[in-house]
Order: C-alpha cells, then sequence, then structure tokens
C-alpha cells in the first residue's frame, strides 16, 4: 500500500483557476446534518481557497495536526505543501471538497485515485478541533465517495490512536486494518457491508 503512488490530477492553467472560484460558488449545495441536527453545505476546492487553508491549519491543535499527517507539522511545512494539494485537484483524479456550516468553513476532505489502479483511492478529512465529534467527517467522506462513483477500494494510513478515523472509515464499506508502530494501514472494499458496524463516527 505504501508504495502505490496517487494521481497527481490533471494539470491547471491560469485561466482554469481564474474561472474556478465563480464554478464553485455556484456548485455550493446541501450535504444533509451533522449529529447535532446542524445543516451543513458542500463546495469543491478550488485554488482561490489557499488563505482559507492557511488559515484553518493555523487553528488546529497539534493532536488534529499529527492525527491527519502522523507528524508534527508547522505552519511553514503547510504553507509549502499547498501547492501540491491546490494544484493537482482535478475533482477527477484527485477530488477535494469544502464542507461548512454556520456559514463558515469547518471542513476538507480529499481523495486521490493511485496512478497504478484508478478504482482505488487514498482518502483523508481534516475538521476543524471545534467540530469534531459530531459527524463532519462523515458527511465529507459519504460526499467524496458520491461524486468518486466508481471506486473499488480505498486505500489509506490512520495513526492505531485516531479512533474517530477509523471509525469514519468502517462505516463506508468492509474494513481491513494492519497495524505496526502506530500506524495502521487501512483498506476498505466501498460498498461492502461493515464487518461490525462501529459506534459514532468523525
Amino acid at each position: 500500500m505504501t508504495a502505490r503512488r496517487p494521481s497527481a490530477g490533471g494539470a491547471r492553467s491560469g485561466a482554469a483557476e481564474a474561472a474556478s472560484a465563480p464554478r464553485a460558488a455556484r456548485l455550493v449545495r446541501e450535504a444533509g446534518q451533522l449529529r447535532d441536527g446542524t445543516p451543513v453545505r458542500v463546495r469543491p476546492l478550488v485554488a482561490q481557497d489557499r488563505d482559507l487553508l492557511l488559515a484553518g491549519f493555523r487553528a488546529l491543535s497539534r493532536g488534529s495536526r499529527r492525527g491527519r499527517f502522523l507528524q508534527g507539522v508547522s505552519d511553514a511545512q503547510y504553507a509549502r505543501m499547498l501547492p501540491i494539494l491546490l494544484g493537482t485537484v482535478d475533482q477527477r483524479a484527485h477530488v477535494a471538497l469544502v464542507l461548512s456550516a454556520d456559514g463558515r468553513p469547518i471542513g476538507v476532505g480529499r481523495l486521490r485515485r493511485f496512478a497504478s489502479d484508478p478504482e482505488v483511492a487514498d482518502l483523508a478529512v481534516t475538521v476543524a478541533d471545534e467540530w469534531q465529534g459530531r459527524g463532519a467527517g462523515s458527511v465529507l467522506a459519504r460526499e467524496l465517495l458520491a461524486r468518486a462513483g466508481d471506486l473499488r477500494e480505498i486505500e489509506t494510513v490512520v495513526s492505531a490512536d485516531n479512533r474517530a478515523s477509523l471509525r469514519m472509515l468502517a462505516r463506508l464499506g468492509e474494513m481491513h486494518s494492519d497495524c505496526v508502530d502506530g500506524d495502521c494501514e487501512v483498506v476498505v472494499r466501498v460498498g461492502c457491508a461493515p464487518v461490525v458496524a462501529p459506534a459514532d463516527a468523525a
């Protein structure tokens, strides 16, 4: 699993990026409710979201950063990652979404297909600390899979102590995990019934 390389996605021209923000605004849609009844909306992530992502990352706790990246990541390190994230989103090979509640962004999710097998993808979500535990991660995962449409499996790596992410992934299908040295390599067969229905998801 770790030897796989996610697809880089399609190249984006300057004109395409300039047009992406208004197009994304038109594609905002209702995405249901969180477990506490809060309504949420989702839209595509676009290149103009750089400042939004930086602000959201700066507000994340150390634990949330480690849970997302499996290690501590500084603000400067994250800023250096952004061109790769934003520059490869094409909403096909690399799907990325922003989740909002109460008129402000509360989470970001992304799904990247593996170049060696486009029916398999890595999936990751990040939710603002104050919104964790309400099901925002599960909403993002559901929306990502709905847009992908033809996935067979999810393959990803999750910290063994990130129970919320493991529960979220278990809800997406039949999950198998192999945990070594604190990290779990996870495979989820999308569309298959979970082996064990977990308790609350992320």
